[in-house]
């Protein structure tokens, strides 16, 4: 019986132990499925990551956590994941830590980098480092939302400051000055219309009007074509340069007749001006003829002798014989 007893205690302990290490091995993200290999993600932070959560791909186990250290230099922490060996990461593979209940347990994802365009990876420091990610937590939402209820409190506060009664007041006056300020407007609106629509009219007619004159211009220029076209045309045109170049001629002719017009009204002039010199002597009565005009006796001698010299001539006409005698031989 102690045999046996202590048979059945020695079982118990290495059941005991092989739990034990077997416990701890699938802590460590040991697979027992196959080949593993290790990959490495950098995070600006991890949230509540530990070793032993698990890794999804496609929502599909894949591995597990295996460390969670800070780099030396403290700007970034690195996350090592064992996960299966056959496993195709894509080309643009990132790991993203979110939580995975509402019990603080977390996981990480690996996912392509186009289903979290807006998301800030941490930069990979050495090759083979994939970029992270993690998601906030409940925490962090809670503690969001709070500062957004806050937030949300100051705002309201303060539109219930700035609309008060009075504003309310002042909105509902400025819409009432809208809606009269909307009726001036259509009725300017309306008559501009009117006024539109007879200018309308006006541009209409004068289109109209310049389209008939269009068309007797096109009539007439058919009709001045069609003459055009004539030889009795031509010969008017001839006969009309011939026309052309004697009034030509004789506009020369007429410049060198009008030169000598103005040398003869020069002449003209020069005698118009001594004749102007004379009568003035004579109205003076300076000179010979000043004097006869101007002396009563002396013109009274000059009647006389003009009579006696009219007689003489009556004389001589008369009696030739007694003042002139002709002898031949």
């Amino acid at each position: 019986m102690n045999e046996k007893r202590d048979a059945m205690v020695g079982v118990v302990i290495v059941a005991a132990l092989v739990v034990i290490v077997v416990g701890t091995m699938w802590l460590e993200g040991t697979s027992f499925a196959g080949e593993t290999t290790d990959v490495h993600a950098v995070f600006s932070e991890v949230g509540q990551i530990t070793a032993g959560n698990p890794v999804k791909f496609r929502g599909v186990r894949v591995g597990s956590v295996r460390r969670v250290e800070v780099l030396p230099d403290g700007s970034l922490v690195r996350v090592t994941f064992r996960v299966q060996e056959d496993l195709r990461i894509p080309p643009d593979a990132v790991v993203v830590l979110s939580p995975e209940s509402f019990f603080g347990d977390w996981q990480a994802e690996i996912h392509s980098r186009a289903r979290f365009p807006h998301a800030q990876f941490a930069d990979a420091r050495e090759p083979g480092d994939l970029p992270g990610y993690a998601l906030p937590d409940i925490a962090q939402l809670t503690a969001t939302a709070d500062r957004i209820s806050d937030n949300i409190g100051t705002l309201s506060d303060r539109i219930g400051i700035a609309f008060s009664e009075e504003t309310a007041m002042n909105i509902a006056s400025m819409i009432d000055n809208m809606e009269e300020v909307t009726e001036r407007l259509s009725e300017l609106v309306t008559q501009q219309a009117v006024s539109f629509t007879d200018v309308t009219d006006d541009v209409r007619r004068a289109t109209q009007g310049i389209g008939d004159a269009a068309l007797e211009a096109q009539v007439v220029l058919a009709r001045l074509n069609s003459v055009m076209g004539q030889a009795a045309t031509g010969e008017a045109l001839s006969d009309f340069a011939a026309l052309a170049e004697n009034l030509r001629q004789l506009s020369e002719d007429l410049q060198g007749t009008n030169t000598t017009v103005q040398a003869m009204a020069m002449q003209v002039d020069s005698t118009f001006a001594a004749l102007d010199r004379v009568a003035v002597q004579a109205t003076e009565g300076e000179g010979s003829l000043g004097r006869l005009l101007s002396d009563p006796t002396m013109a009274a001698g000059m009647e006389g002798t003009l009579a006696e010299l009219q007689v003489l001539l009556q004389d001589i006409r008369e009696n030739p014989r007694r003042y002139l005698r002709l002898s031949i031989f």
